[in-house]
């Protein structure tokens, strides 16, 4: 089976929390014999996270979309084809789960 999951964080303190979900998700996945597709949609203060690179985040295989309201007009000062910034982090939540993905809030 492929899953597509919608990892939604918005809170900074949780970002090793994220890590560690996303670590032991891909384990399972391989474990199963099964596959999956990651977006990670980031609102709230974590999105200063990804002001800087970081290098678990380096993975391309993981696509990250920031919120453009929460950045308040700040942007990392790299690039990184797979950290994308989004108008709104609420709309691409909204459209990844009309398209079957499977949302998991990290709180």
């Amino acid at each position: 089976m492929n899953y597509k999951v919608l990892f939604r964080i918005e809170r900074l303190k949780l970002i090793d929390k994220l890590k560690a979900k996303i670590v032991n998700f891909r384990r399972y996945c391989k474990e199963m014999g099964d596959t999956c597709e990651i977006e990670i949609v980031c609102a709230g203060n974590v999105v200063t996270h990804f002001l800087e690179e970081d290098e678990f985040f380096k993975d391309e295989s993981l696509q990250v979309k920031l919120c453009k309201n929460a950045l308040n007009g700040l942007k990392p000062d790299y690039e990184q084809k797979n950290i994308q910034i989004v108008s709104a982090g609420i709309g691409e939540i909204i459209k990844r789960k009309s398209e079957g993905w499977i949302e998991y809030t990290i709180d």
